[in-house]
């Protein structure tokens, strides 16, 4: 268990790190006048976190990054419903976006994938598993990220991407469980796998997160979204929440 106070800071040095990639130190987070504290007093509670594994120190000398634990922490435990919806003009882009496209449902998971790859900067994969048909956006984006700047990080990941429809079966089977029910919609519509949690050994330093939802014609649609692992979960969790409601709607119009 962690204080409520360590919270708050494990709260403010994920937020930190997800902003601007640097390890955080205790005396960063003085200068931001947190809770009043002393440097030396920060500093013991991230050792305190450190030892929770909550935090790792890259360098001795260098600042404190969250660990997956942390990050798994982050999104059950410290994100609000407020922190999960989108910003006005993203709804307006999508709602626009789904109501101008065809009900074809590829026309429609085309129009997903491109969408919410350029919103979020990061892989989308977007499919219709009855049809095997599949749309892949983003990975470029992936690589302004410092974290796939390593040559062995980016060829993990595009292998994953090049053999994503190949491995589509298997990965239902790994991520959901019940092959049969993406087809059914039974279940849950959206999980999250960060960093080692991944069944994937080609993304285990990424997050991934998978949604399904229904389209027209009694077709049911596969997502998938792949990021670092430093993502802005709180706006990428809102923006495919949002689409696969507005989608489930235009599904039942249909």
């Amino acid at each position: 268990m962690i204080t409520s106070r360590q919270e708050t800071l494990l709260g403010s040095i994920i937020k930190e790190y997800i902003g601007t990639a640097e390890p955080i130190s205790s005396k960063f987070l003085e200068k931001m006048g947190f809770f009043d504290l002393s440097s030396a007093t920060i500093r013991a509670e991230m050792n305190e976190l450190e030892g929770l594994g909550y935090l790792a120190q890259l360098h001795t000398s260098g600042g404190r990054v969250p660990t997956d634990r942390a990050y798994r922490f982050f999104v059950d435990n410290l994100m609000g419903e407020e922190g999960l919806e989108p910003a006005t003009d993203c709804k307006r882009k999508i709602k626009r976006a789904l109501y101008e496209t065809s009900s074809d449902p590829r026309e429609i998971n085309k129009t997903v994938a491109q969408l919410l790859s350029e919103l979020s900067d990061n892989l989308v994969i977007a499919g219709v598993p009855e049809q095997a048909d599949f749309f892949k956006v983003g990975l470029s984006s992936l690589f302004e990220f410092p974290e796939f700047r390593e040559f062995e990080k980016a060829f993990r990941l595009t292998s994953f991407f090049d053999e994503f429809e190949g491995m589509f079966d298997r990965l239902e089977r790994e991520f959901w469980g019940d092959p049969a029910s993406l087809a059914q919609g039974g279940g849950e519509d959206m999980k999250i796998f960060i960093g080692k949690e991944n069944p994937v050994r080609n993304i285990k330093d990424e997050t991934v997160i998978l949604a399904r939802y229904n389209l027209p014609h009694n077709f049911r649609g596969s997502l998938t979204l792949v990021g670092p692992t430093r993502m802005d979960y709180g706006k990428n969790i809102g923006l495919i929440r949002y689409t696969t409601e507005e989608l489930n709607k235009l599904a039942k119009k249909i």
